[in-house]
């Protein structure tokens, strides 16, 4: 991640705004929306940014498989918050 510069941390595009580890909001390039934080830390710019995110990191996780393709309980939660219906 950069110091200076947010990112998504989904698909590694760059957003408007403050990085993740400085605090302060971090907002779409193209729409302006505010970013949500993932379950796991850093700025997603969409749901499937914040699906990627959680379930790369899991799949590295002691007890969960490589080729994992569903979220544990608590990040599904959170991406439900996230991204409502």
């Amino acid at each position: 991640m950069s110091e200076e510069v947010a990112v998504c941390r989904g698909c590694g595009g760059v957003l408007k705004g403050s990085p993740y580890a400085n605090g302060g909001y971090a907002y779409h390039p193209v729409t302006g929306d505010q970013c949500k934080s993932n379950f796991y830390g850093g700025w997603v710019c969409s749901r499937n940014c914040d699906f990627r995110a959680s379930l790369e990191l899991e799949r590295t996780m002691p007890g969960h498989s490589g080729d994992q393709q569903r979220l544990g309980c608590f990040a599904q939660e959170a991406l439900s918050r996230n991204w409502p219906d």
